[in-house]
Parts: C-alpha cells; structure tokens; sequence
C-alpha cells in the first residue's frame, strides 16, 4: 500500500505517522488520494492521535498530484478527492506536522502548508509549477493568501519558481532548518514540546485551531473547486499545458483573441 501509518505513544500521547510511499518521488494519483483521505479518517475514528506526522519516503516529501491526470476527464475525480484530504485534515483533533525533505511540489506543498507545524531539511524545495502548465493551485489560492499575505502568495503561485526556504520561514510558514539527516531529531523535539499534555484539551484546542483555519481557508476550498472544475478545465491552454508537458516541450499559449478550439480540449480526455 502507498500509504502507510504507524502508532506509538510519546509522553502519554498517541503519535501517528502517515507516510506516503510511492518510488520515485511519491506522486498522488486518484487511489492515493482516496487512500490517504482514508487513512485520515481512520485516524479521527479512532479519536486517540493526538500529533499526526505527515511524511514521504525515499528522497522526497511528495512531487505532488499526478499530472497526467489533469484532463477533463479525471479531474472532476480527482480533484474532489484530493480536497477531501484537507477537509479531513482540519477535522483531526490533532496537531499535524509536516515532515519535509526533498521535492515538495504543487499539490504536496499544499498539504504540507496546511498542516500545523512544517519542519524542513535543508535542500527541500517548495514550489507551486502548475501554472507553467496552464493550471494553479486551488487551495494554495485561499490558504497562502491567509497564511502569508496577498502579496507572497501571488509571488508564491503565479511565478511557479522554487521558494527559498529562509523566506518560507520568515513568512512563518515553516519552522527552523534541520541540517541534513537531522529531520527526525527536529520531529521528535517538536513532538516533545507536546508531550505530557492532557490529551483531551490538546484535542480539544487542536480541534479549535482548525476551525479558525476552516474558516479562514478551508471553507473557500468549495469555490476554488468549482472554479477550477468549470471555468479553467474548457480553457484550451489547460489542454496545451499538460501536452506541452507530456511531450517535453514548451507550451504555446493561445492569444486573448483566438477562438477556444474545443475539440482539441475533448481529445485531452483520449
């Protein structure tokens, strides 16, 4: 299985760490993200996690949402079930960290950011490229908007440029730098400033903080949905940029003035 989850007790609370296990960089196709969805329900059924540590093995944290699954044909699956994701993020009475190392890219980087805490190795890298394929990156629109201010976030989204990691942090978006091969040190530490909590008020305070964060960001993800599902998807740059990708060449973008040709976008769904 491709999502794997592991329990154990630190400090008289229940640590779970979920790990996404896909060689060679850990891309989420439409399963994965119904497993993973999975997975995090499990998790809040079970109502004993109290810290969920969100990780990727191998080299990487997660190349994010599989590309060549951005047609019209699948995303109307697909996207729907990668948002579920976020939505059961925000329902853990937990605190969620993000452990990131490697590639960190779209969709990936967005569910890492909307953990709680995000601890990086040094040589992560965070970026948001889906609009150099004629696409953005829905939830990353409301949630960085929130989380790092207009400004950072148009930067962040519409440049599609690696973002350095000492600005991540200045933007509080991610805690200290570990040194190489020192992650899991900087996990247990910040797993250490919770244990010996009670775990009741921990969840119950873990849950509070994600309905702020649910109402901040979460809420709008709906919108973004439904914007990218019915407005961006006709569009025939949509269709150029996973062609351009599939076939490793640059895309060739349509003039404001050219006439939308729908049929090569119905054949992006071939």
């Amino acid at each position: 299985m491709p999502i794997h989850r592991e329990d154990h007790v630190t400090g008289g609370l229940t640590v779970t760490t979920v790990t996404i296990d896909n060689p060679p960089v850990n891309v989420l196709d439409l399963d994965h993200c119904l497993e993973l969805d999975s997975v995090l329900h499990e998790v809040h059924a079970d109502d004993r996690t109290r810290i969920l540590v969100l990780r990727g093995a191998g080299d990487s944290f997660s190349a994010g949402v599989d590309i060549k699954q951005h047609t019209p044909e699948a995303m109307p699956r697909l996207l729907p079930a990668f948002h579920q994701i976020f939505r059961a993020l925000l329902q853990l009475p937990s605190v969620n960290i993000a452990a990131v190392h490697g590639v960190c890219m779209g969709g990936a980087a967005e569910i890492a950011l909307a953990c709680d805490r995000v601890l990086c190795q040094e040589g992560a890298r965070f970026s948001f490229p889906e609009i150099r394929i004629g696409a953005y990156p829905p939830v990353a629109i409301p949630m960085l908007t929130h989380r790092a201010g207009h400004g950072r976030a148009t930067r962040a989204i519409l440049s599609g440029e690696d973002l350095p990691l000492d600005e991540l942090s200045s933007w509080g978006l991610i805690g200290p730098v570990a040194k190489k091969g020192q992650l899991d040190k900087a996990v247990e530490e910040e797993v250490a400033l919770y244990a010996g909590q009670s775990p009741t008020v921990l969840g119950m305070t873990a849950r509070l903080l994600h309905d702020e964060a649910y109402r901040a960001w979460g809420e709008r993800i709906d919108h973004v949905e439904e914007e990218y599902l019915e407005k961006l998807l006709p569009q025939a740059d949509a269709a150029e940029g996973i062609r351009a990708f599939e076939e490793k060449r640059d895309p060739v973008w349509k003039s404001l003035d050219d006439p939308i040709d729908l049929d090569q976008v119905e054949g992006m769904a071939q």
